[in-house]
């Protein structure tokens, strides 16, 4: 029976290949008529295609193997006014009436499991149906051991032992094309019927193959009842030194049966943190300080050991302590190293100790003498039984030119603050950072004083610092001060043009006693923003934003915050011009016009000063206060535009004196009176030129300039009026 079954499915298999190549020419001769299908295609029926080698007329059904190949079926569509029909498998709805014995997916059929199943596929309200069958390839599969069926379960199974299964499938020997599966590989494992044993429990074996499968269940133990290791360690704690002599240890195994036997070699090994011990066959090896365990095993029984591993000495010491800069010229370094014991002893183990460089190729080193090779760093380590001290060693190429950053420094007394940095040009006309290679010395130590590359100011008065690389030198100037109490910037607020260079802004600083100076060029200037970039003298705008600079000197530091913008190409003032009187304020309001006509309010982002701030001040940001009676003026500035407006404070007036209170007259009669301004100053003024007159009835009486001339017979009200203030006479005409 195996062999028809065989010979059928290569029977099946011949044809199938036969129909796929006759399907192959139909959908290639058809191509050129689907090409011309409408978009909107009329089916009028569909019909199957599938292999004959795949059909069993017998049956009425399509035949196939539960995990042994599959079977294609497709679905043509005819389609009205076209000569060839369409394949729409892909397109078709399918369905298995029990996908547990066929499965269905798009076309391709599937064997499950062991019966008949009915294959349906609908497409544009037609449907066909076909029946599936599928079957096992084997009746059975059954695992073998030693030529026989293997019992269900083996209950004695020793770790140790040698265990060979193989699966039978109907008389023929299917093994190695079986799939084998342990349920747990901690007990054992399976690799095409060979069992490692590797623990003691239970595990079940199982081997499938298509579509059938056995099982068979171990019990494991061990043959051993347990294992020692030996000697034993005084409190079950073993205590080795780095750099001492190997420690050697022992296994030995005792049966179920009693008998006792030497497994050091045969047993497994380990340690928990080799990075701390090492341990062969039983050989153990110091290599770091730490605590770890010792583990040996051997046939489901294991022994601990807890081990400690001690450095026999505290720290190195080396010297020089710190990083070390030479040049490529320069003769070798030495380094020494010491050791100091736990015992508080001192030991010099330059020679004996293990030099490493981290790169060979920067410097070579041999019982703590460093040879310069090439130009780089290197880090220079040295070992010795656990402990190790590292230096990093910077070799630098011949200079020819010394050039520090900075020519001069401020500070003031007690401040402290390192050397400018310093970098050289070498032979091929590159430049590189030296300043951890020069050598500083100080002219006057008692204006200030050095240590390790750190300047500290003693007193007022200046200095000189002089740093020395291969003979060239390089000096700084060092300019102690007054302690600095506070910068005051020019301005807190600029506005600058976008993409146009403006100059920084002005910095003073107050003095601890009162004076002021300007230190605009010493000012350091710095922003976190990136749509600025700050030049040597000057800042340009790159995005408009609004972004803050802090300006940093010795101690002490200003802000000033920077509105990056459009240029304003015309700015209008109002009023062009402030009267005022004293105590009396008024805002400047200022629009300033863009390019493209838009308009901002920029009144308060002026920084407007006066020019004598004895006549007025500003008062606020745009607002001007009057001071006294005078004139100045006030100047407002913005992306670099100035605009002046006029201040000019009157004293207040306080009322108008007349020379007459009333006057009798004939017509015809002329009559000239004065007025006198009474200010609260005290001072009065002449104001009858400046007044202006009015007459409450000019046919009976006219005024001009403080000239009434009497018209016709009657009564009239001259008044004049100045400064907000009024003064009248009563005139009668007789």
């Amino acid at each position: 029976m195996k062999e028809n079954i065989r010979g059928i499915l290569s029977f099946k298999l011949v044809r199938s290949w036969l129909a796929a190549v006759l399907a192959m020419t139909l959908v290639m001769t058809s191509l050129d008529g689907v090409a011309q299908a409408a978009t909107t295609d009329t089916v009028t029926g569909i019909e199957w295609s599938y292999a004959e080698s795949d059909y069993n007329p017998s049956t009425s059904s399509l035949e196939m193997y539960v995990e042994d190949g599959t079977v294609d079926l497709t679905v043509l569509a005819s389609i009205s006014g076209a000569t060839s029909k369409k394949d729409v498998t892909t397109d078709v709805t399918w369905k298995s009436s029990n996908s547990s014995i066929v499965k269905v997916d798009k076309g391709v059929l599937s064997g499950i499991g062991k019966g008949t199943a009915t294959i349906t596929a609908t497409y544009k309200g037609f449907s066909l149906s076909i029946k599936a069958t599928s079957d096992y390839v084997y009746n059975q599969v059954t695992i073998m051991q030693n030529g026989q069926a293997a019992p269900a379960a083996l209950t004695d199974v020793l770790l140790g032992q040698s265990l060979v299964f193989t699966l039978d499938g109907d008389g023929e020997n299917v093994t190695d094309d079986a799939t084998w599966t342990t349920s747990s590989s901690s007990v054992a494992t399976v690799d095409d019927g060979r069992i490692t044993l590797v623990g003691a429990g239970t595990v079940t074996i199982t081997a499938k193959y298509k579509g059938k499968s056995d099982s068979i269940k171990l019990t494991v133990s061990s043959p051993y009842k347990s294992i020692a290791i030996t000697p034993e360690a005084a409190n079950d704690l073993l205590e080795l030194e780095i750099g001492g002599d190997d420690y050697k240890l022992e296994a030995d195994a005792v049966l179920k049966s009693g008998e006792t036997s030497d497994v050091t070699t045969e047993a497994k090994w380990t340690s928990a943190n080799t990075k701390i011990l090492t341990v062969n066959k039983g050989v153990l090896t110091a290599v770091s300080a730490g605590k770890t365990t010792v583990t040996v095993s051997y046939l489901g029984v294991s022994d601990t050991l807890t081990v400690v591993v001690r450095t026999p000495y505290q720290s190195i010491k080396i010297a020089p302590e710190k990083e070390f800069h030479m040049q490529l010229q320069d003769a070798p370094l030495q380094i020494k190293a010491e050791v100091l014991s736990n015992s508080n002893v001192t030991s010099d183990i330059t020679t004996v100790g293990t030099w490493t460089s981290s790169d060979i190729t920067i410097a070579t080193v041999d019982q703590g003498k460093v040879i310069p090779k090439a130009v780089g760093t290197t880090k220079i380590t040295v070992a010795y039984r656990g402990v190790s001290r590292s230096i990093d060693v910077t070799v630098y190429p011949s200079i020819t030119k010394l050039k520090a950053e900075k020519t001069s420094i401020d500070g003031y007394k007690g401040i402290e603050g390192e050397l400018p940095k310093v970098t050289a040009t070498t032979f091929d006309g590159s430049t590189v950072d030296v300043s951890k290679l020069v050598k500083w010395t100080v002219a006057d130590d008692e204006i200030a004083e050095l240590k390790d590359g750190v300047w500290t100011a003693k007193q007022l008065g200046e200095t000189t610092f002089t740093g020395t690389v291969q003979d060239l030198k390089a000096t700084v100037k060092l300019v102690v001060h007054l302690k600095p109490i506070k910068l005051l910037a020019e301005a807190k607020d600029m506005s600058i043009i976008l993409g146009k260079e403006t100059n920084l802004p002005n910095v003073k600083v107050v003095y601890e006693d009162g004076t002021e100076a300007d230190i605009s060029e010493a000012i350091e200037w710095n922003t976190t923003s990136d749509n600025i970039v700050l030049l040597e003298k000057t800042l340009k705008g790159l995005e408009a934003s609004n972004v803050t600079l802090t300006g940093s000197y010795l101690s002490k530091s200003v802000s000033v915050r920077i509105k990056i913008e459009d240029e304003i190409v015309k700015m209008v003032v109002e009023p062009t011009k402030l009267e005022l009187n004293p105590g009396r304020s008024k805002a400047i309001k200022v629009t300033g016009y863009y390019k493209d006509g838009k308009k901002v309010s920029i009144g308060t982002k002026m920084n407007w000063v006066t020019a004598n701030e004895n006549v007025a001040t500003v008062n606020g940001s745009s607002s001007i206060k009057a001071i006294d009676v005078g004139t100045t003026k006030v100047t407002g500035k913005y992306q670099g535009k100035t605009v002046d407006v006029p201040v000019t404070v009157t004293p207040k007036l306080k009322s108008l004196q007349l020379s007459s209170k009333s006057a009798q007259m004939s017509a015809g009669d002329t009559l000239t009176i004065s007025v006198q301004a009474i200010y609260y100053t005290g001072n009065p003024v002449n104001a009858t030129s400046s007044a202006t007159w009015t007459s409450s009835n000019t046919s009976i009486a006219t005024v001009k300039d403080g000239k009434i001339t009497a018209v016709r017979k009657g009564s009239a009200t001259i008044k004049a009026s100045f400064g907000g203030k009024t003064a009248s006479i009563r005139v009668s005409v007789k």
